[in-house]
């Protein structure tokens, strides 16, 4: 039973790690209902504080081949085999074995193939291949393969290919492979491929290739490839291809292609080739590339190519080529073309403005709201109210 346990484990972390929002939820340690009846030989030999065989209530130092229908130990459990069944269980203090296992583990816990708690495990849980919940594990909790709870995990919890939490998890988990929470996750998460967040995330998420969160996050957020959330934004993130909200991002924004919000950018923004925002940017943004925003930009803009927005405020500064409805404040730019209303200071080769309040300096000055000559002049052209 426990080698097929230990199986489903291997091959559910490979599948949550693949396909995260459905494998994971798929994946289930099957294990009985507390309220279960089992029928197990309790035959054992008690001498004091030792006591060798099945035991069901025991305190003390207890020898056992295999638990099978225990109730409640008390003291340091070694067990040399696959257990039985063992509903509504607990051992306090101490477990050694092949395979520890009971409704509730507290203290330390140590399987040559695992530990696995029908209920809640607490305390320091090792696994050679396994450490398995099917509620709470708090504390320090290693697996050889992995780590999976499908209650919250609370502490510190390490496994080599990964880390699976169908609920909250609390604390620094690292998965080799991946670092998966179902619930929402608070403290630090690092997955050696990727780092994923179903629920809201705060803390720090760090993945070898992605990091990603399904609701809100809040703290830093690395990925190798790509920062991605599908909530709210706030903090320090960077994506080695792209940063990408589905929603509003707030903080210091940085992808070393492009960073995209289907909401607001505000802060320090810089993408390597784009800046890109289907809401309002504001703050210092730059990029290589471009810098575009289907409402308005306000702060400081730096690009290597085009400025293009509905509105801009602030300082603009791009090598190529200015594109905004209606500006405000001061553009530098080798062509600045303000399709609707300037207000203020425009300085490139081309300027253009169908209704100019303000100034533009270049080799070729084109101010639609003048009257004759005045409509275009080299070097030099002004309009004020």
């Amino acid at each position: 039973m426990k080698k097929i346990l230990f199986l489903l484990l291997f091959v559910g972390l490979l599948n949550s790690l693949i396909f995260p929002q459905k494998g994971l939820k798929k994946f289930k340690v099957q294990e009985l209902d507390d309220s279960t009846e089992v029928d197990c030989s309790h035959e054992y030999l008690n001498l004091g504080i030792i006591g060798f065989g099945n035991s069901e209530y025991f305190n003390g130092i207890r020898f056992n081949f295999s638990d099978c229908g225990i109730k409640e130990i008390n003291g340091i459990n070694i067990t040399f085999w696959k257990p039985g069944r063992n509903p509504n269980s607990e051992v306090n203090g101490i477990s050694l074995g092949a395979a520890p296992h009971a409704s509730y583990l507290r203290g330390i816990n140590i399987g040559i193939a695992g530990v696995v708690a029908n209920k809640e495990m607490s305390g320091l849980n090792i696994g050679g291949l396994g450490v398995v919940s099917n509620g709470v594990a708090r504390w320090i909790n290693i697996g050889g393969l992995g780590v999976v709870s499908n209650g919250s995990l609370e502490g510190l919890s390490i496994g080599t290919l990964g880390v699976v939490s169908n609920g909250d998890s609390y604390g620094l988990t690292f998965g080799g492979l991946g670092s998966v929470t179902n619930g929402s996750s608070y403290g630090i998460n690092i997955g050696g491929l990727g780092s994923v967040t179903n629920g809201s995330s705060f803390g720090i998420n760090i993945g070898g290739l992605g990091a990603v969160t399904n609701g809100e996050f809040q703290g830093i957020s690395i990925g190798g490839l790509a920062v991605v959330t599908n909530g709210e934004q706030t903090g320090i993130t960077f994506g080695g291809i792209a940063t990408v909200s589905n929603h509003d991002m707030t903080g210091i924004n940085m992808g070393g292609i492009a960073v995209v919000s289907n909401g607001n950018i505000t802060g320090l923004n810089i993408g390597g080739v784009a800046v890109v925002s289907s809401g309002d940017i504001l703050g210092l943004s730059t990029a290589i590339g471009a810098i575009f925003s289907k409402g308005s930009i306000q702060g400081v803009t730096i690009t290597g190519y085009k400025t293009d927005a509905d509105e801009f405020s602030g300082l603009n500064i791009a090598a190529g080529w200015t594109e905004v409805n209606n500006f405000t404040g001061v553009s530098i730019s080798g062509y600045n073309r303000i399709t609707e209303v300037q207000t203020g200071l425009s300085i490139g080769l081309f300027n253009s403005a169908t209704e100019l309040h303000g100034v533009q300096i270049g080799l070729i000055n084109i101010a639609k709201n003048n009257s004759g000559i005045a409509k275009v002049l080299p070097f030099f052209n002004f309009h004020f109210d």
